[in-house]
């Protein structure tokens, strides 16, 4: 399972937040989550920490579209009989 969100260390506080994958993009802004400050992603940025995020926005994006439908289809239909609970209960009485 892949997971869809990315880590981005703020270059002010330090401190590390998470966004989906499908948000970071070039011209994509956002607050950090611990000192409110406003980051812009852009692919000319000389800050290391904003065009790591962005490659692995892409990366994760690529890997999400490559895997195949059925195994998304699958682990869904699976997942949610998994979480119902009740449904499984309801087969076992007479």
């Amino acid at each position: 399972m892949i997971d869809e969100k990315v880590k981005i260390k703020c270059t002010k506080c330090s401190q590390v937040f998470r966004e989906r994958a499908q948000k970071i993009r070039d011209g994509f802004q956002t607050n950090c989550q611990h000192c409110n400050r406003l980051i812009t992603f852009d692919t000319s940025s000389e800050d290391r920490n904003i065009r790591r995020a962005l490659m692995s926005a892409k990366e994760v994006r690529m890997a999400l579209e490559a895997r195949p439908k059925n195994e998304s289809v699958a682990q869904g239909s699976v997942a949610s009989e998994a979480n119902s609970g009740f449904s499984l209960l309801k087969r076992d009485w007479p």
